[in-house]
């Protein structure tokens, strides 16, 4: 049974591989007249605000190890800001220039969008009519969807496919062959039911277009856009890229190691439309002055009024209030309308974003895998040269950190953060919240570390126009606040959040699990410092208060975020709703009634149901032949998985589609480091919380070890895996990812396992569940014959084993790295 854990989790890291999106100043320069010149003082304001914008990107950019980026800002239809910051070639430390190729991914899902309602306007296509007007093969494996979906269905994410985007990665088929395996793949919605990002259908409406206009992808964009546009430098290819005497090599960086390594150059040819194109920013300063002149540029119109609103117009809702148009993410920032689409490939990631009532736009390129940076230089530009009520600081100065100390105020929550020195480092303390060290990253900027998740940062300044006064400017993925210091003779608030007394014993019935039905993301209410919070994956706990009967607030949070507690008619708790700008997510309480047993008689029972501790320490080594089915994919797959004891293992994987071998996976562990080889990818040597998951996880034992392998187990509540009853066991190990695990009240197997994965270069923890069945005795042995891993990149993952053998001898060299 452990052995297959380490397949499932073996495929889920293929997620990590697949394209994905989401998502200079030595002076301004202007690439057109305007009608009046700026008098000096708004030129000298505005370079002072861009001037701004440079030092925090750039400052981010270092903080973040992305080698270099090139960023440009368009105002008004003239390119006020353009410049490369950092290297293209981090080996020989060679400069960033406004004309350094990047690969700008899936934001090219924008170009393709416009082609088609340019072909829309000249009559060669209608975004309602069928792909099979166009690709006569083309279908979906619902014969209702397959006889109503439309191009316009394609370009806006609502063809019922999940990501597809597995055999596309591999690099084997054809733009043809990469549409039938999709024809080939099991929905996970009805035609137009929900959003769900889809590659491969983008790469379809951009061949229905070739086909409309009777030409390729690559030369329909180059005529119609690049060409008018004089985006001489932009191509759609990594060759030629690379035949520019100015392009960006590709990179990752590893936080854990905090090492930068060179990826090679991906060429998607098969996949183009959704995102093959390779630009700079000189290029895409003419793209964005063609999107904020609403489809005119220099006086030319290149697009239909009608036909450039259908791009950003809603098509289809993303998740509360993000929509998207065609090609365009829409949303509001500060009451303005934003439309915006990020690109993630290899080794480079972009961010294109226009605000059309402002004239505003820019595009920052980044050569670095799956950057934070792009959101972070988001909020940047619009606040610095937008404007809202807490600017975004930057780092200023240095000075003691003794001058940092005392209590801050969070007006709109009546609560006091304090940052205290502790050993002699700030900490910052939050009411009913853990401690947070502050590590210094520069100035007077710091950044909240474990136990704070990624994206928390304190930067402390003047405050404006009181320079003798300070303030702490507290950065969250939430939503920014600014705190100002409190003086020693001002009367503090209250450094325990505000409560009201007539329902504070009330939220103790609130205390317990919460389920989102379609995501399956489960949230606790608990007690944290004595506190009643808010304890979702992977953030800070949020301590909440009634301020009145079933509804609550956290003071850690502004008044759009809530709870609102959902009740039957006896009064009853069945649920919850989060609040939140981005809508309403309803969640149903879990069971959580006391399991009849403690977890230190539920564990002997465990390996008892697995055939015993003597059965399991009998065997030493194990070989397991499985077949496999991306059923959501369109791909298929044959594996062999080893494993010795104590804790070796290796995996081989050959992936098939349309009866072709397309790629093939090697996995490695030689029992204290390891890593992956994919046909497709670059190589990977195992760092950080997924080396820590790893050398857990190969344990050949697995349950009768649970006790060593594990820091904490204990038990959360009750539930059900299908019809059966489980008892629910949290289990916290000393390093890596906490491992949630549903054991069956009937036959103590397990039949669910949830944890995340952790990437040290992405920083993304994409959580994964995994469903186990068919158990059988194989040499006193109990082994799920089935499994089903699920995650959001490849849907469902289906493994059937088809022969174990245990105690056969296994080549050392299965467990080492076959490249050495």
């Amino acid at each position: 049974m452990p052995k297959m854990k380490q397949l499932s989790r073996l495929l889920l890291i293929l997620s990590l591989a697949i394209i994905t999106s989401f998502a200079p100043f030595a002076r301004p320069i202007a690439a057109q007249q305007t009608a009046a010149a700026p008098t000096q003082t708004a030129a000298t304001d505005l370079g002072a605000r861009l001037a701004a914008v440079e030092k925090a990107i750039d400052h981010q950019r270092q903080e973040l190890g992305i080698p270099g980026v090139s960023l440009v800002i368009v105002k008004d239809d003239e390119v006020i800001y353009m410049k490369g910051l950092g290297v293209k070639d981090f080996e020989h430390n060679v400069p960033v220039t406004p004309e350094t190729l990047f690969a700008i991914g899936s934001s090219s899902k924008a170009f393709t969008a416009m082609a088609a309602v340019m072909s829309a306007d000249e009559g060669k296509l209608s975004l309602d009519d069928s792909p099979k007007k166009f690709l006569p093969y083309f279908t979906l494996s619902d014969p209702d969807a397959a006889a109503k979906v439309t191009l316009r269905d394609l370009m806006c994410h609502r063809s019922g496919l999940n990501r597809t985007d597995l055999a596309m990665v591999t690099g084997v088929l054809n733009r043809e062959e990469l549409i039938r395996v999709v024809g080939m793949a099991k929905p996970t919605a009805k035609l137009g039911e929900k959003f769900q990002y889809q590659n491969i259908m983008y790469t379809a409406a951009g061949e229905a277009v070739a086909r409309a206009q009777k030409s390729t992808w690559d030369k329909v964009v180059a005529e119609k856009i690049f060409k008018p546009l004089g985006m001489k430098a932009t191509v759609t290819t990594a060759a030629a890229m690379q035949k520019s005497p100015d392009f960006s090599y590709g990179y990752e960086y590893n936080a854990t190691t905090k090492q930068t390594r060179r990826l090679p150059m991906r060429e998607i040819p098969a996949a183009a439309p959704a995102g093959a194109i390779n630009s700079n920013a000189r290029d895409m300063a003419q793209w964005l002055r063609l999107m904020l002149g609403g489809g005119v540029i220099d006086g030319k119109r290149l697009v239909s009024e009608k036909g450039f609103n259908e791009l950003i117009t809603k098509q289809m809702n993303v998740a509360g209030n993000v929509d998207y148009g065609l090609g365009w993410f829409l949303n509001q920032w500060d009451g303005h309308k934003v439309a915006q689409h990020g690109g993630n490939i290899d080794g480079f990631n972009a961010q294109v974003a226009f605000m059309p009532d402002q004239k505003l736009g820019f595009v920052l390129l980044t050569n670095v895998t799956a950057s934070l940076l792009v959101n972070f230089a988001m909020e940047t530009v619009w606040s610095n040269l937008v404007g809202r009520k807490s600017p975004l600081g930057s780092p200023s100065a240095a000075v003691d950190p003794k001058t940092e100390v005392g209590k801050y105020k969070l007006v709109e929550a009546g609560v006091n953060l304090e940052v205290a020195l502790k050993d002699g480092k700030l900490v910052l303390m939050v009411p009913g919240q853990p401690t947070y060290p502050l590590e210094n990253i520069g100035g007077r900027r710091y950044k909240l570390t474990d136990p704070a998740p990624g994206g928390y940062f304190a930067t402390f300044r003047p405050v404006k126009g009181k320079e003798s006064e300070t303030e702490m400017y507290l950065e969250q993925p939430q939503g920014n606040a600014v705190l100002p210091k409190i003086a020693s003779t001002e009367p503090a608030v209250s450094d325990s959040p505000k409560t009201d007394a007539g329902y504070s014993g009330s939220l103790k019935e609130l205390l317990g699990s919460y389920e989102q039905e379609q995501s399956k993301t489960i949230v606790e209410i608990a007690l944290k410092d004595g506190k009643p919070s808010l304890v979702a994956p992977g953030q800070l706990p949020y301590p909440l208060e009634e301020k009145e009967k079933d509804k609550l607030r956290s003071p850690s949070l502004p008044d759009t975020y809530w709870v609102e507690v959902k009740r039957d008619v006896s009064g009853k708790i069945t649920g919850i709703v989060l609040n939140q700008p981005e809508g309403q997510f309803p969640l149903r309480r879990l069971s959580d009634a006391a399991p009849g047993v403690s977890v230190d008689e539920l564990l002997p029972k465990i390996v008892a149901a697995y055939g015993g501790e003597e059965n399991i320490r009998k065997h030493k080594s194990m070989v397991t032949t499985v077949a496999l089915d991306f059923e959501n994919q369109g791909v298929t797959g044959e594996g062999v998985v080893r494993a010795k004891a104590p804790n070796q293992a290796g995996t081989s994987v050959t992936l098939m589609a349309l009866g072709r071998k397309i790629g093939t996976i090697v996995y490695y562990f030689d029992g204290t480091g390891g890593g992956q080889q994919l046909s497709f990818a670059p190589e990977e040597t195992f760092t950080g919380k997924r080396l820590a998951d790893l050398t857990r996880e190969a344990d050949f034992y697995g349950p009768a070890d649970w006790k060593k392998n594990f820091k904490t187990i204990t038990f959360k509540r009750m539930a059900k895996v299908g019809d059966e009853d489980c008892y629910v066991l949290e289990m916290v190990p000393e390093k890596g990812n906490t491992v949630t695990a549903y054991i069956s009240t009937k036959s103590f197997l397990m039949l669910r396992r949830d944890s995340v994965i952790s990437s040290e270069t992405s920083g993304q923890n994409l959580p994964e569940s995994t469903t186990y069945t068919d158990y059988r005795l194989v040499d006193g042995v109990m082994i799920p014959f089935k499994t089903v891993n699920k995650d959001i990149a490849n849907g469902d993952v289906i493994t059937l084993v088809k022969e174990v053998k245990f105690d056969v001898d296994i080549p050392e060299a299965v467990f080492h790295n076959p490249a050495k």
